[in-house]
């Protein structure tokens, strides 16, 4: 995809992105096709990028949204995203204005509380296009530059990173249980020689994303990095105690990489480690958990 086309693609929004806008470029996305729908993505990275490389988290902005009376603060976490987003949104001339000057992104009032949508619009046209969702982390998002809620892991050859998020907050014995499984695998030799089996890939990403939406499981190659990408729901962590969680934690990536496994034609992979404070489950426990499940699940169905 040129300049050129992605700058008139984006002038579609009317230099604008929200949730009135964005429809349209997701339709025009959508008539494009697959690649250039990717091609999008990636162009609209970099231009992410080349803003995250400037140092507007320092300088007060201010929303369209804000109180009249109110001080303009600096931005940070997803609300700096959020105003790179909007900056790409308000056209060509502007983005390269505020590149070139990053001071002037205080120049004016910007409307970013809903200009993640942009990146939506990406997930939106690539599904209409492939009738499948969208595979990897989005242009913006923490697997792009990790966050508090993404935990990477990082060693003398990085290999493996892991991202999690959801609608509420994650518990924090199951975020660190996964964080310390990941860690386990990452510097294990055994692992190391597992993922090398498939040469062609470098790297591999998950992304879990807990929500109240169906579950789904997906995993692709892409640019030299295989993505594993789950979707959760958020009510597997009810009524379990900190033991409980952080196995549930293992046994969420052991299903991960399983699949990964099977979807890229890996060999049988290692064992998972559990983390020492991981609690496996009764029987008992098990059943009850099914039996709760199958009633919400029933109760649902008649909303």
């Amino acid at each position: 995809m040129t300049e050129e086309e992605f700058w008139s693609l984006i002038d579609l929004l009317g230099g604008v992105a929200n949730q009135r806008t964005t429809p349209a470029l997701a339709e025009a996305l959508t008539r494009e096709g697959k690649v250039h729908v990717e091609e999008f993505a990636d162009t609209l990275t970099e231009k992410l990028q080349l803003l995250e490389s400037e140092p507007h988290s320092g300088i007060p902005t201010r929303d369209v949204n804000d109180p009249s009376d109110a001080s303009p603060v600096p931005l940070v976490g997803d609300a700096l995203i959020n105003l790179h987003f909007a900056v790409v949104a308000a056209g060509k001339s502007r983005f390269h204005r505020i590149q070139e000057h990053p001071d002037r992104v205080a120049d004016c009032a910007w409307d970013f509380s809903e200009s993640d949508s942009l990146a939506e619009a990406v997930a939106m046209a690539y599904e209409n296009t492939t009738g499948q969702p969208w595979l990897g982390p989005m242009p913006g998002s923490p697997m792009d530059e990790p966050e508090a809620s993404t935990t990477v892991v990082t060693g003398d050859v990085p290999w493996l990173s892991l991202a999690l998020h959801g609608d509420s907050d994650i518990p924090v014995a199951y975020f660190d249980a996964a964080g310390t499984v990941v860690e386990m695998i990452h510097d294990d030799p055994q692992w190391r020689t597992w993922w090398s089996s498939r040469a062609e890939q470098r790297d591999l990403a998950i992304e879990i994303e807990y929500t109240a939406q169906a579950e789904r499981s997906s995993v692709t190659a892409r640019s030299g990095v295989a993505w594993a990408s789950f979707r959760r729901n958020d009510s597997r962590f009810r009524g379990l105690n900190k033991g409980r969680l952080a196995n549930l934690a293992a046994a969420d990536l052991e299903a991960v990489l399983a699949l990964v496994s099977s979807s890229l034609s890996l060999p049988t992979p290692p064992q998972v480690p559990r983390p020492a404070q991981a609690t496996p489950p009764t029987r008992r426990e098990d059943a009850a958990r099914a039996r709760l499940e199958e009633l919400r699940q029933r109760h649902r169905k008649r909303r």
